[in-house]
């Protein structure tokens, strides 16, 4: 624990009638309190299971073993229950998470977090999706699947943090691409195959660190008749794991930060004094 942090938990302690509680300091490391906080949502894991309102079959992300009362969503948002229903009288001779407990697994819980979706049901956190399966974490997306963090793309699939970008497969942390496969760290780039750090790029065969070129293949320029007279042969020859092995003897940024004011971390945008 630094000063920093003893400042921050004595600045949020709650104060009740004049007297402070101070929220007491941590016992685990940033890292394992990360890990006891995801192991409460479940966000890839869909289960079917009856909705215990309507008893008809849902998709939920509470598997029928969980002894948890699950609606299905749009029983959840609708005015046919009252949350006030479920309100219990506090015994302050018990302990506080005894009986909170009590109060999630007998309060409803929503069985999905996917709204305004057309043919999307397989989704969660998600929102406005059309046509798409498995999504999570996404919206806006059209005939988009098996992925996650996707935002405004059309028919992308096995991609991770990708925004406004089309026929896309197998994209990570990339925006605005266009008939891309297996890019990481790419942003306004299209018919570009196995790359690392492109920039505004068109026609680049395993590439890193490129901005504003074409017709490259592992850095190289090429004229476009020989890069398209190469490329059939070289994409042949590769794969994403030959690729992660060139990419170990490549030199790489120290990490993803733009327009940043005394902060650290990673993959971050617009911030100021924010750490890890």
């Amino acid at each position: 624990m630094t000063d920093k942090d003893l400042e921050f938990y004595d600045k949020i302690s709650p104060v009740f009638a004049g007297k402070k509680y101070s929220i007491p300091n941590p016992n685990l490391c940033p890292d394992e309190r990360q890990k006891r906080r995801l192991a409460f949502r479940n966000e890839r894991k869909l289960y079917k299971r009856k909705c215990d309102k309507t008893g008809q079959e849902i998709i939920s992300s509470y598997s029928p073993d969980k002894s948890y009362t699950v609606y299905d969503q749009k029983v959840w948002w609708g005015d046919d229950w009252n949350a006030f229903e479920y309100g219990m009288k506090f015994d302050f001779e018990k302990g506080f998470f005894e009986q909170f407990d009590i109060l999630l697994h007998t309060s409803p819980r929503i069985n999905l977090i996917n709204k305004g979706h057309e043919n999307s049901e397989f989704c969660n956190f998600a929102t406005q999706n059309n046509n798409s399966y498995l999504l999570f974490t996404s919206g806006w997306c059209e005939k988009s699947y098996f992925s996650n963090r996707a935002l405004y793309t059309k028919n992308v699939c096995d991609s991770s943090n990708i925004t406004h970008s089309e026929l896309c497969y197998e994209v990570i942390d990339s925006s605005r691409c266009y008939n891309c496969r297996w890019l990481q760290n790419s942003h306004h780039c299209s018919d570009c195959f196995y790359g690392y750090a492109l920039i505004g790029c068109s026609n680049c065969i395993g590439c890193y660190g490129l901005t504003n070129k074409q017709f490259c293949i592992g850095n190289k320029q090429f004229d476009k008749e020989t890069f398209h007279k190469k490329a059939p042969e070289i994409l042949s020859s590769l794969s994403p794991s030959k690729f992660q092995k060139h990419l170990q003897n490549c030199t790489r940024k120290y990490a993803n930060i733009t327009k940043a004011e005394n902060s650290t971390g990673d993959a971050i945008q617009d911030v100021k004094n924010v750490h890890f």
